[in-house]
């Protein structure tokens, strides 16, 4: 008995390293495994985040989102690549950009799978026609103290706004949309507005590092 135990010890352990041996490292690119804190799963048999396993969300509201939905405004479409190179930007002290979570708070809990690393929650319905309507002064707050918009006698120069990076669920989330839609209707320019149409869905595919609220 004593003996059969030892064999099926010996083959655990050598089923175990025969894993470690296997296991192929994963990097963001080649030669590159971490940028200012994130990197990837390096669990080769590592899943997606259940929160994104569903893939028939009802229409509406979850409708595929056009790779470009900001017509006639010229808002340029980035991949997972620049929203690190912009968070590299931030950690070395940038401070003309930003990335923004357009979420509502509650996606960005662990059970919802949390947010990326650096980013600012500011949710979408801060910003749109309604909250305009509702409270002025709080989205002239969020365009002044968190944009770096400027004011003077109600009209807004974004001359030294920041860059915004917006994202939400994925390709088939309108938040980071609608909140682009908003600031284009605040006079933001498009120039300075990013949308990651890709979002957390393909963050997690691609088991990027996150973090919870």
């Amino acid at each position: 008995m004593k003996f059969k135990t030892l064999v099926v010890s010996a083959i655990s352990v050598a089923l175990l390293v025969s894993t470690a041996i296997v296991a192929k490292p994963v990097g963001i690119v080649k030669g590159v495994m971490e940028v200012v804190g994130i990197s990837r799963n390096q669990d080769n048999k590592a899943t997606i985040h259940p929160a994104f396993a569903k893939t028939s969300r009802p229409c509406p509201p979850f409708c595929i989102q056009p790779m470009h939905p900001f017509a006639p405004a010229n808002v340029e479409t980035v991949s997972e690549l620049d929203i690190i190179h912009a968070l590299r930007g931030i950690a070395n002290g940038d401070k003309s950009i930003m990335v923004v979570d357009s979420r509502t708070p509650v996606w960005t809990t662990a059970k919802k799978g949390g947010t990326i690393k650096g980013a600012v929650n500011i949710p979408f319905n801060k910003l749109n026609v309604k909250a305009v309507a509702k409270d002025p002064d709080a989205v002239m707050d969020i365009l002044i103290n968190r944009f770096d918009v400027t004011e003077q006698d109600g009209i807004f120069n974004f001359t030294k706004a920041k860059t915004l990076y917006l994202f939400c669920n994925g390709l088939w989330c309108g938040q980071s949309p609608a909140a682009i839609r908003a600031l284009l209707s605040l006079g933001y320019p498009e120039n300075k507005l990013k949308y990651y149409r890709s979002g957390m869905n393909a963050w997690h595919s691609l088991g990027l590092s996150t973090v919870a609220k």
